[in-house]
């Protein structure tokens, strides 16, 4: 679809952003190739009201409680991380989104000969997951087909690595004591070459 359609549609109020919960549900079920009834019964919804729920979460029209969202990414096989809505349609949202990461993990622009880049801050977690994601994204190289697209998609959706699942408070703290482990072990070197000097 492209821009003009897209605006014409949103004014109608018949489009969605991609980013939303919503739609999020949606291309998942259907990249899994489950009818909303399907999704909605392994949701634990009755067979008479399964689709009608579901359908509803796709539309924006309700939002699923964290009980459900949780049934529901365990039905789809996805981290519960994967169904956040994060709309990024509007470049405010998007710069706001930035600011954050800056805040949260060193990411700063960077000025470079053939143009600007993010870089986020040498001590941030953040980049063993993009070493990680280029893994994924060079296992499907681009152009894809449509069937590469969908195990790209699949394989990012289904990412539950352990960066993911760990919290943030979580890897600080083990950030902490691989700091404090690594000043262990150079006092330790320390004593050893002073009892090898004193012999």
């Amino acid at each position: 679809m492209d821009w003009i359609k897209q605006i014409i549609e949103c004014k109608k109020g018949n489009w969605e952003s991609p980013g939303s919960l919503g739609q999020k549900i949606k291309k998942i079920r259907m990249l899994r190739r489950y009818t909303q009834k399907e999704l909605g019964v392994m949701c634990g919804f009755s067979l008479s009201s399964a689709d009608v729920r579901i359908a509803q979460y796709e539309k924006n029209k309700k939002i699923p409680r964290e009980k459900i969202l949780k049934a529901m990414c365990n039905a789809l096989g996805v981290g519960e991380g994967a169904l956040v809505h994060a709309d990024m349609l509007s470049y405010q949202e998007m710069f706001y989104a930035l600011f954050d990461m800056e805040d949260f993990h060193g990411l700063h622009p960077v000025k470079k000969e053939d143009g600007y880049y993010l870089r986020f801050g040498s001590d941030s977690i953040i980049n063993d997951f993009l070493e990680e994601w280029y893994k994924m994204y060079q296992k499907y190289p681009r152009p894809r087909g449509d069937d590469e697209e969908e195990k790209y998609t699949l394989c990012r959706y289904e990412y539950p690595n352990e960066i993911a699942v760990v919290s943030q408070y979580e890897l600080l703290k083990r950030k902490a004591l691989q700091v404090e482990i690594e000043n262990l072990q150079l006092k330790i070197n320390d004593l050893e070459n002073e009892n090898k000097e004193g012999d």
